[in-house]
């Protein structure tokens, strides 16, 4: 079983507890992707949080769906951190 990278479960951490959910850690091709979803209402310092926590990623994004907003960044197995 493939190990997540330590800056993945720090991403991972910071998403879960800005948004008090729990992150879906899933594994691709070049690294790791981490989603979590939104809460209704995102005050000014959780938003903050939430976009301080994925500048740390390779890559992020928004997704809104009928069942609501969620987050995700991705982690490249060969970032040097």
């Amino acid at each position: 079983m493939p190990t997540v990278p330590p800056h993945a479960v720090a991403l991972s951490g910071m998403l879960a507890a800005a948004t008090s959910s729990e992150p879906r850690i899933t594994e691709t091709q070049a690294g790791v992707r981490i989603e979590v979803d939104l809460p209704d209402e995102l005050s000014p310092v959780t938003r903050s949080t939430i976009l301080t926590a994925l500048g740390g990623a390779g890559r992020y994004g928004h997704s809104r769906t009928e069942a609501g907003d969620s987050v995700w960044g991705e982690i490249d197995r060969e970032a040097k951190r």
